[in-house]
């Protein structure tokens, strides 16, 4: 493909991906690959009206950073686009490695952009490797299915855009050459100890001379994989894994142990739970789905422990530990009770909830269960202990002691998951307040 066409391919994917009103930040390193793309996206966001701007992740590992720095300020002032510079802390003996830290480390500077849309120049080299690295890693189908053109960035509102992935390196300096375009060697990839770069400079070569479309095919290879993984998602749905996070998977044991296991990595990922080895998630998926309906089934893995009750596994990320603590509600709409506790939303509504007038005077408070509590629910119900109305609103037992139960002057007025004391509930037409416990990796209770 020529220079010409290279351009006006990235243009076109750009317009396709890129509302009009939306705009488009380029993660800027400085080297040929991001040179190439912020050249192409520059001069498409000056001749469409498009608002592009750059980002350089400055890592401070390299002796030639701020030189780094001063390259891209002075190419992005050439071609008119705002640069921002951002400096981090990478943790050079972190157990991630320092490349993964690194990587961490930028991704959080693009997810705190104002941009929908961040573009990076991962190219088909990149590509290939990345498959490569991950089948010799014996990696899953996630793995092997590399990066996707666009994809958003989990927890955040950015859609990260790689337009460059069907073009080589080899085309890329080609296109920089015809250009005159001038970049910036970073000497870490001369570093054959890493493992993309041993695969870039002793393997690549002898690919090429025996299987010179070897990177095609491996990214061909990485979209068959995509796909694979499209209809494996639509499979987990069908046996019941939840689309939100926080909601519990159904334990089907009539599933084949094929189906388990597909069904058991969907909820972790969707749950963003890293994912376990094949050994660990085998007996994660025998324990959940053969356990006797009454065993108490509990599998810690990665600082979550998954829980089977009553015919459901849930994710239990280590709340607050049920040690005694006591947070005041002075009116305010949101309560945050600390300690990874969650928070308290308030609410006004008419007929729901709890009396406002019922506000007015007391001590009210936040505080976890106790022991002896009652609560009744209605004005025609009897009082009832809260263990009892625990255990009828299926509330899981390791859940109990966490609960954030609201207070006035003494007496139990709220219960998540289970209600309002019938004395304080808000009648027809009263204006009243109706909480809801939000807490992270859970579904909200009220």
């Amino acid at each position: 493909m020529g220079t010409l066409a290279v351009r006006d391919d990235i243009r076109q994917r750009a317009e396709r991906a890129v509302p009009r009103d939306a705009a488009l930040c380029v993660g800027f390193s400085g080297g040929l690959d991001s040179t190439v793309l912020l050249h192409i996206l520059a001069e498409w966001g000056e001749e469409t009206g498009r608002r592009v701007a750059a980002v350089h992740v400055n890592h401070g590992l390299s002796p030639n950073a701020d030189r780094w720095v001063k390259f891209c300020e002075r190419f992005c002032a050439n071609q008119g686009v705002p640069l921002a510079v951002e400096p981090v802390r990478v943790d050079a003996s972190s157990s991630l490695g320092v490349e993964a830290a690194a990587r961490l480390a930028r991704y959080a500077v693009y997810a705190a952009r104002p941009e929908p849309f961040i573009a990076l120049a991962h190219h088909l080299d990149d590509q290939a490797e990345t498959v490569l690295l991950q089948l010799l890693r014996g990696t899953g189908m996630k793995g092997v299915a590399a990066m996707p053109e666009l994809r958003p960035l989990r927890g955040t509102g950015v859609q990260v855009f790689r337009p460059l992935l069907e073009h080589s390196r080899a085309t890329l300096a080609a296109y920089a050459g015809e250009n005159g375009l001038r970049w910036i060697e970073d000497e870490s990839n001369d570093n054959t100890q890493l493992d993309r770069n041993f695969v870039r400079h002793e393997v690549a070569p002898l690919f090429d001379a025996r299987y010179p479309a070897w990177r095609e095919a491996l990214a061909r290879f990485a979209r068959h994989a995509g796909s694979a993984i499209e209809l494996l998602d639509q499979l987990a749905t069908l046996d019941g894994v939840p689309a939100a996070a926080g909601e519990p998977l159904p334990i089907d044991a009539a599933l084949d142990p094929e189906r388990r296991a597909n069904a058991l990595r969907a909820f972790l990922a969707r749950n963003a739970v890293v994912m376990p080895s094949e050994a660990m998630a085998n007996e994660m998926a025998r324990q959940l789905y053969e356990a006797r309906e009454d065993a108490q089934v509990r599998v810690d893995h990665a600082g979550v422990s998954l829980v089977r009750y009553r015919g459901m596994a849930h994710i239990e990320r280590g709340l607050a530990s049920p040690e005694a603590w006591r947070v005041d509600w002075k009116l305010q709409r949101e309560v945050d009770l600390g300690a990874d506790r969650g928070v308290v939303e308030f609410e006004e509504t008419i007929g729901e909830g709890f009396a406002a007038q019922a506000v007015l005077d007391g001590h009210w408070y936040f505080a976890p269960r106790a022991g002896g509590e009652t609560l009744r629910l209605g004005a025609d119900r009897p009082t009832r202990t809260l263990k009892n109305l625990l255990q009828e609103h299926a509330i899981p037992a390791w859940e109990r002691e966490r609960l954030p139960l609201l207070f006035h002057d003494g007496r139990v007025v709220w219960v998540p998951g289970v209600g309002i004391a019938s004395e304080y509930a808000c009648g027809p037409g009263q204006e009243g307040f109706r909480p809801t416990w939000r807490v992270a990796g859970k579904a909200p209770l009220c």
